[in-house]
């Protein structure tokens, strides 16, 4: 009996259970053919140029179908019956007009329906990433930029002013915008770069982007401001003198490094103005009298601050990387140009390849030293003159080779290699010329040719701007006194060439020649110029015509030359009287 109940309850939960499902049929049953006719619940549509998806309701009693007049417009699902919840999708626009289409509800047995759909277009736009940008006064060159994202659907160009152009600038002013999807906005990269603030105030640069072409007017202008924090101010005393050094060290990227809480006496490389100095005046007194900087890393003109140490002496800029690689012009720029008591400049292997008297036009009136060795001159600066340094004594051209590997001026094609002159040139010969200099080298270059005699080859003359030495000029000098009246008289038909010099240098070039020019065997201090080692050994390679280097009438020794200048002759020291250690 009690299985048997079990059974009645569980059959009658199944009853249960079927009834339900068969009530819950008969209502869907009802709900379809509760509708009658056909309705949607919206006539328009209007979307935006990105396009996207807009819901419709539909309400039919009879299977319908849509159909779309424009391939941009899909309805998903596109047929049904009964309440069907549609989703109308637009594909984003590539247009700048408003575009239409049409989709087309056909019921069953009923009058069809539209309902219209409007995609507005884009507006002509140039849009950033940003709006305003801050950057600091200073940074290493590879640290100068910053990138601004723009998005744009129109061909534009950067614009700003020429002084705005001097400190902030892109290297594409009219960047290429790719437009082949029509006016469906675009974004790309732009890249400024941007100068070192030397004024102890804030500048602002506005920067403007525009179309292209008139006709892409756009709502609202679109201009970036780029606002720079102020330099430190450079004061005309000892502090400014400090951070002028700071401040032009850290731009060339210098090694040196100082401590600025030190005493700026004790800085390494830096030089005061003592009371005891030769030239000292009151207000020199304690303001930096040289300065080193070395072990660069620029590709710059060399920093205005150093221009602002007022009283400067001595400057030394020395070593910078890849000095091959730098571009060509490479100039030292004009930060120079006012350091009126500059007497000794040294630029060696920075890697410029001139320099001229606008660069240096207080100090051409005063410097008795200028070394610009291991750089990459090309030719020999044609206003390098006597009359626009009219108190130089030093001058060194030494090293200018761009490339460690030339061996062979005639088989030689890059570009730019060095100084590779022609030693007939005028330029050349008027650094021979330069009678007041004390001292001229020019080794390791790529001089080539014979040295000239000074001499007209048709008629044996002195070529024009030479004189040959004087009586004057014999009394005025004890070697040349010392010369037998032989050799006085033929003092009368050389070449004054160089005739204060002490230092002459023109080793590891390509010069050849059967014969050295008699002004440089007769030259008073011959014997000081070491001419085994900085005259005669020349290059091991070949000149410009393929001829291996080297002169064919070098002396053996310098016993000729002590016979025709006795007085020139050093004198023997005596160690009769030196008495050397013994072991014990």
């Amino acid at each position: 009996d009690r299985s048997r109940g079990l059974g009645d309850v569980y059959k009658r939960q199944y009853l249960y259970l079927f009834a339900g499902l068969l009530f819950i049929a008969a209502c869907n049953d009802s709900d379809e053919e509760g509708i009658t006719g056909f309705t949607i619940d919206t006539q328009e549509v209007t979307l935006g140029a990105i396009g996207g998806m807009e819901p419709v309701k539909v309400a039919s009693g009879t299977k319908w179908v849509a159909k779309v007049n424009q391939p941009w417009v899909k309805v998903m699902p596109a047929n049904g019956v009964g309440s069907t919840n549609c989703e109308i999708v637009v594909d984003s626009t590539l247009s700048n007009d408003v575009r239409h289409a049409v989709v087309t509800f056909v019921p069953e047995g009923q009058p069809k329906q539209e309902l219209k759909i409007h995609q507005t277009g884009y507006g002509k736009m140039i849009g950033l990433d940003k709006y305003e940008v801050e950057v600091a006064n200073m940074a290493n060159d590879d640290k100068r930029y910053f990138d601004i994202s723009v998005t744009t659907n129109v061909k534009f160009k950067v614009e700003y002013s020429q002084a705005i152009g001097s400190w902030v600038t892109t290297n594409n002013r009219t960047p290429d915008v790719s437009l082949d999807y029509g006016a469906r906005p675009r974004t790309l990269k732009m890249r400024f770069k941007w100068d070192m603030n030397t004024d102890p105030q804030e500048r602002i640069a506005s920067i403007k982007f525009l179309p292209v072409n008139a006709e892409d007017e756009l709502e609202k202008e679109v201009t970036l401001t780029v606002k720079q924090e102020a330099a430190p101010e450079i004061t005309d005393d000892r502090r400014g003198d400090s951070i002028a050094i700071v401040i032009a060290s850290t731009k060339m990227r210098s090694m040196m490094n100082w401590d600025a809480s030190e005493r700026l006496d004790y800085w390494l490389g830096v030089t005061v103005w003592e009371r005891t100095d030769k030239d000292v005046t009151p207000e020199k007194i304690g303001r930096v009298r040289s300065v080193e900087f070395r072990l660069l890393n620029t590709k710059e003109v060399l920093p205005v601050e150093i221009g602002k140490i007022k009283y400067l002496e001595t400057l030394v800029i020395y070593g910078n990387t890849n000095t091959s690689l730098l571009p060509s012009p490479y100039r030292i720029g004009n930060a120079l140009a006012e350091l009126k008591y500059l007497k000794n400049l040294t630029i060696s292997a920075l890697g410029i390849t001139t320099i001229d008297k606008n660069e240096l036009k207080e100090p051409c009136k005063v410097l008795r030293t200028l070394d610009v060795s291991g750089n990459n001159f090309t030719s020999i600066p044609y206003d390098l003159t006597p009359t626009n340094y009219p108190e130089l004594l030093n001058l060194s051209l030494t090293g200018n080779r761009r490339y460690s590997s030339i061996t062979d001026l005639s088989t030689e094609t890059r570009d730019n290699p060095g100084l590779r002159i022609d030693a007939s040139s005028s330029s050349f010969k008027n650094l021979l010329k330069w009678e007041k200099l004390k001292s001229l080298s020019l080794s390791y270059n790529l001089i080539y040719g014979q040295l000239p005699t000074f001499i007209n080859s048709y008629n044996g003359s002195l070529e024009y701007g030479v004189s040959a030495y004087t009586d004057e000029d014999i009394l005025k000098n004890d070697t040349l006194m010392s010369a037998s009246d032989e050799v006085k008289a033929k003092l009368k038909t050389i070449p004054k060439i160089l005739p204060n010099a002490e230092l002459f240098s023109i080793n590891l070039n390509f010069l050849t020649g059967d014969d050295l020019p008699d002004w440089l065997l007769y030259h008073p201090r011959f014997a000081r110029f070491d001419p085994f080692t900085l005259i005669y050994t020349q290059d091991s390679g070949k000149d410009m015509k393929g001829n291996i280097p080297g002169f064919k009438n070098e002396p053996s020794n310098l016993e000729w030359f002590y016979e025709r200048y006795p007085k020139a002759r050093p004198t023997s020291v005596s160690y009769t009287h030196l008495t050397l250690p013994t072991n014990s």
